[in-house]
């Protein structure tokens, strides 16, 4: 009976472990190791070629695209792009495309180089393809907060499995197969610094029929959607709120009971996600 019961537990604990599986490591591409400059690794989703990990280079001033198999696909360089902050991190890219900023099938994508803290210390760029400059604009910042971690989660969805990527200590990133999948509703925790807002865990929780959510708007933000989604990630509700309130109460007597999420949407982001149980 033991040894039955010791197969057992052996047999759990390799399928508990395969349920994260290694997959792949992309050397110099974590973002862990800050200084001078780091380096990044995610995922975008290309209108014509689909999904890509792209590996943001700030040593070279390039970017590698890789094919979901992991094989190079093509190297895109932004060395023509004005370098405000020399050895800073300061180089941000943004919205990589291939149909937002013009109408061909050639990748584009946003390039901001600015301090915070000194308005006249910035530019914007639009890079083509070919690494030649299509729009630059000095003295300008694009002041929504960069991809850190707003516009990439450490965990997509693809069409190949969920991935999830870490970077590690020694300045390298992994890439992590999942057995499950990212609900549209889970929001990645704002971990920059910058997204100072909040919703609170609804009260009382769980509820029958209303509950209320005290929230905090982000500075120079005066309008902001508290958003409800179910376990599959599908949006059920929808509230606008400003600083006339700080709370919000909902009548919750149209949800079925279950489990839902919801969390705070402006223009700076999304805050973390909560949650709530409703029961009838």
């Amino acid at each position: 009976m033991k040894k039955i019961i010791f197969i057992a537990l052996c047999l759990f604990t390799l399928n508990a472990k395969a349920q994260v599986t290694f997959e792949h490591t992309y050397d110099s591409a974590g973002s862990q190791v800050a200084y001078p400059i780091y380096q990044q690794l995610y995922i975008v989703k290309l209108e014509v070629d689909g999904e890509k990990y792209v590996l943001v280079d700030r040593t070279d001033k390039s970017l590698r695209f890789y094919n979901m198999n992991h094989t190079l696909w093509k190297t895109i360089s932004f060395a023509g792009t004005i370098d405000l902050n020399t050895g800073s991190n300061t180089q941000n890219i943004m919205y990589i495309s291939q149909h937002l900023f013009n109408t061909d099938d050639q990748i584009e994508f946003l390039y901001g180089d600015f301090d915070q803290n000194d308005a006249h210390n910035c530019i914007t760029q639009i890079v083509n393809e070919d690494g030649s400059i299509m729009f630059t604009e000095n003295n300008a910042g694009p002041w929504v907060k960069d991809n850190i971690p707003a516009t990439q989660l450490p965990i997509y969805n693809t069409s190949v499995g969920t991935k999830m990527i870490l970077s590690l200590s020694n300045g390298n990133a992994n890439v992590y197969s999942l057995a499950g999948t990212l609900a549209n509703g889970i929001m990645a925790n704002p971990t920059n610094g910058f997204n100072n807002f909040s919703a609170s865990m609804a009260y009382p929780n769980p509820t029958r029929s209303s509950t209320k959510i005290d929230y905090t708007l982000p500075n120079g933000v005066n309008k902001g959607e508290i958003v409800f989604y179910d376990k599959q990630g599908k949006e059920v509700k929808r509230f606008n709120v400003d600083r006339t309130f700080d709370s919000l109460v909902i009548s919750t007597e149209d949800l079925q009971s279950g489990l839902y999420y919801y969390n705070l949407q402006t223009t700076q982001g999304n805050s973390e996600a909560k949650k709530l149980v409703t029961i009838k």
